[in-house]
C-alpha cells in the first residue's frame, strides 16, 4: 500500500448553523419541561424540527400532538389522526424563529383551550373516516 498517496476531500465541517438550530429547538424542548426524547431537529435541505409533547389538547382529547418548526414557516402544532399522520391544528404565526420563552407560552396557552394563532388550517377531515364501497360483491 502506498502511504502517499493523498486522498483529496472538501468537507465542510462548519456547522455553526446547524448547531444553532439544534440549540434553539433545544431550549424550547427544555422550555416545555421536556427531556426531547421524542423529538428530532434535522438541518438539511432546509432546517425543521419535531417535538413530541405531553398531554392532549382539549378539542383533541383522543389524539397524540406534537410541536413542528420549519425555518421558512415557523411553528405549528399538530395531531395524529386515525392512521397516524400530523394534521396541522395550530400556527403560531408571526417571527419564524421567536424567542423559545413566545413557543412556551404560546404551547400552553394551547393546553389551556386558548386560541392562540392562525388556526385557519384546521383540516378535521382527516379524523373522520371515509366510507367505503363494497368491493366483494
Amino acid at each position: 500500500m502506498d502511504r502517499d498517496v493523498i486522498i483529496g476531500f472538501d468537507l465542510d465541517f462548519d456547522d455553526s448553523a446547524a448547531s444553532r438550530v439544534r440549540r434553539y429547538v433545544r431550549q424550547v424542548v427544555t422550555g416545555l419541561g421536556l427531556r426531547g426524547d421524542s423529538s428530532f431537529v434535522e438541518t438539511e435541505p432546509r432546517a425543521g424540527a419535531y417535538v413530541a409533547l405531553d398531554g392532549r389538547l382539549p378539542d383533541f382529547p383522543d389524539h397524540d400532538v406534537a410541536l413542528v418548526w420549519h425555518e421558512a414557516t415557523g411553528w405549528a402544532a399538530a395531531v395524529e389522526d386515525r392512521i397516524g399522520d400530523l394534521v396541522e391544528i395550530a400556527r403560531m404565526g408571526g417571527d419564524p424563529q421567536p424567542a423559545p420563552a413566545a413557543v412556551v407560552r404560546w404551547v400552553r396557552g394551547l393546553f389551556h383551550g386558548e386560541q392562540v394563532g392562525d388556526r385557519s388550517n384546521r383540516d378535521f377531515t382527516a379524523f373522520v373516516p371515509a366510507p367505503r364501497e363494497n368491493d366483494f360483491s
